[in-house]
């Protein structure tokens, strides 16, 4: 009896012992998940549309390009940039959501096509995973955020050569908001924000989530930056999810028919519509991450030429 008494008393300290240092991992774990950033600023989409970026200039058009999110589709938009810097056409300012805000902040901040495919190449995507113990979401987003941060060298938005806005949704009102200030890292994070997935970012007003929730490829946010001619991106809408008729198949495929219906009425106020077909590529998967770069840069050149034969100005 008093044998049996130690082992319990025994188990009991243990299982404690074993608790207080679980406890102590998830404390600095958490501690650790904590990103020391400036608070995202965001700000509704203006009524009115900005001054043009270069007014002395009036034969020269504002070249706007909105690229569209679409998970790892967004390699897509490597090869669209190639595609724009082979054909001389540089845009003044480039509105991204999503996968697009990614690939739209880096090129902002100065890197051209190659050497963002160059880094495309080099980082390991599930490097990117930040797992967190949360009712709000899967992951932190903090990973993605530092990475976008060190890659375009800790500028912020506003003191990148080429003006940038990422493009992220206000939980509560449903609308999109313009993140055109402060940190990089924010941004993106703010507007590829998946809900359920990631954690929602706090700003002043609310949360944001992903800015493909109210505007998947932003073409209003890039004419209300002042641009006269705008290049979208739509990398998910014609690029259809897998038929089947399992649950979560189901639930992909009226997603996606729902974000592109919504998104319609927006994708065809652009000028030059760039739609390639995309298989989303796994984050491993080298061949199929480099076919999503081919696929845009194809569909951008098709795109490109079909403008200049409707005498679209875009230089």
């Amino acid at each position: 009896m008093e044998v049996t008494t130690m082992k319990i008393t025994k188990l009991r300290l243990l299982t404690l012992a074993g608790g207080i240092a679980l406890g102590s991992t998830l404390m600095s774990f958490a501690s650790s998940a904590q990103r020391s950033a400036t608070p995202v600023q965001a700000r509704p989409l203006p009524l009115a549309r900005a001054e043009r970026a270069h007014p002395g200039d009036d034969r020269r058009p504002v070249i706007g390009l909105a690229l569209g999110g679409g998970g790892m589709r967004g390699l897509a938009h490597i090869g669209v940039l190639q595609a724009l810097e082979e054909a001389g056409i540089e845009p003044d300012l480039i509105v991204g959501t999503s996968a697009g805000a990614l690939v739209g902040a880096i090129y902002a901040s100065g890197k051209d096509a190659q050497e963002i495919a160059r880094l495309a190449q080099q980082v390991e995507i599930g490097s990117f995973v930040d797992f967190t113990l949360s009712t709000q979401g899967l992951m932190r987003g903090d990973r993605i955020a530092d990475w976008v941060d060190t890659t375009v060298g800790a500028q912020p938005i506003d003191a990148f050569p080429i003006r940038f806005a990422a493009v992220a949704t206000d939980l509560q009102q449903g609308r999109p908001m313009l993140l055109d200030r402060g940190d990089a890292g924010e941004a993106v994070r703010a507007s590829a924000a998946v809900p359920g997935v990631t954690l929602p970012v706090p700003y002043a007003q609310g949360h944001l989530v992903d800015g493909g929730v109210a505007s998947l490829v932003p073409v209003r946010a890039a004419k209300a930056l002042g641009a006269d001619v705008v290049i979208a991106v739509d990398i998910y809408c014609r690029s259809s999810e897998a038929a089947g008729l399992s649950a979560p198949s189901v639930l992909r495929q009226t997603m996606h028919r729902q974000s592109c219906l919504i998104a319609e009425p927006e994708l065809a106020e652009a000028d030059i519509r760039i739609a390639p077909e995309v298989i989303a590529p796994g984050i491993s998967d080298r061949p199929a991450q480099q076919r999503a770069i081919d696929a845009g840069y194809e569909a951008a050149r098709k795109a490109l030429a079909e403008g200049r034969q409707r005498d679209i100005a875009l230089r």
